[in-house]
């Protein structure tokens, strides 16, 4: 399959002093995860939904105490951007997603004709990748707590083991939930210490409220549904649980048990390695 065939089109673009307000509206009104600055027909740069985050997570960036419609988008984008041709196969682009590291590939010849995400990719594994395994496919590292874990413990095993996210075993080993890191930040009731906090009230003679204040959030407080793929699944099968479900990766089971994990990047490094013996 080439790119022209799974690319998005049309790409939206801006130029380099436009502001980064503009292209997160852009990316909003129409629901796409990337826009490419260009001094037409050149592609100088690309800006992402994460590029922002992760900017303003850096140190010493001055810039992040602007109001964005301050900010000019070069002063963001990602340079140097990686470019495919339309006659290019799908292995071709996810070994390259794989190797750069790189979650949108636009697809350039003279001009700018699409773009493909990692996501283009993992759906069009969804319809392909009958013949692979998910336990020839995965890679990852299954890391588990307890239900009864608290959150601090939570914590600790993500940053020790360096994962986003954990998986949430019952008494019977049974996998019931999953936290990730996004779960952790998103939960306005922790605190810094992993204690409950009451919003709306920084202190409270109650005695309810005090009880409240003591009593740690357990990873079964916070944990989300999960979704698994047994070892014996395939790749497509798996991808497209991904793709249904709108998460990065799956815990992977054999006999009921977590074995490992199958993630976005594991499908396409199965994808540049076989697809083309298909």
């Amino acid at each position: 399959m080439k790119m022209k065939n799974i690319m998005n089109s049309p790409v939206y673009v801006v130029e380099p002093d436009e502001t980064v307000a503009h292209a997160r509206n852009l990316m909003m009104r129409h629901k796409v995860g990337s826009i490419l600055v260009v001094d037409a027909p050149l592609i100088l740069g690309i800006f992402t939904k994460s590029d922002l985050n992760m900017k303003l997570f850096e140190e010493e960036a001055a810039w992040k105490r602007r109001p964005i419609d301050q900010i000019p988008i070069k002063s963001v984008m990602t340079a140097n951007v990686v470019t495919l041709s339309p006659n290019a196969s799908a292995a071709e682009a996810a070994k390259l997603m794989v190797e750069k590291n790189i979650d949108h590939i636009p697809i350039f010849e003279k001009e700018v004709l699409g773009i493909v995400s990692k996501t283009d990719l993992i759906r069009f594994a969804a319809e392909v990748a009958t013949v692979g395994r998910v336990g020839d496919a995965m890679t990852g590292k299954a890391v588990v707590v307890n239900t009864n874990h608290t959150i601090n413990h939570v914590i600790d095993e993500m940053e020790k083991s360096d994962v986003q996210k954990v998986i949430v075993m019952d008494n019977h080993e049974k996998a019931v939930g999953i936290v990730s890191v996004k779960d952790l930040s998103a939960n306005e009731l922790i605190g810094s210490d992993g204690k409950r906090s009451i919003r709306g009230s920084k202190k409270s003679s109650s005695k309810a409220a005090r009880y409240a204040l003591d009593i740690p959030f357990i990873a079964e407080d916070i944990m989300t549904n999960i979704v698994v793929a047994d070892v014996s699944e395939s790749v497509a099968g798996a991808a497209k649980k991904i793709i249904e479900n709108n998460v990065v990766s799956l815990p992977v089971t054999r006999n009921g048990k977590v074995s490992g994990m199958i993630s976005k990047d594991d499908i396409l490094k199965w994808l540049a390695e076989n697809y083309e013996l298909k």
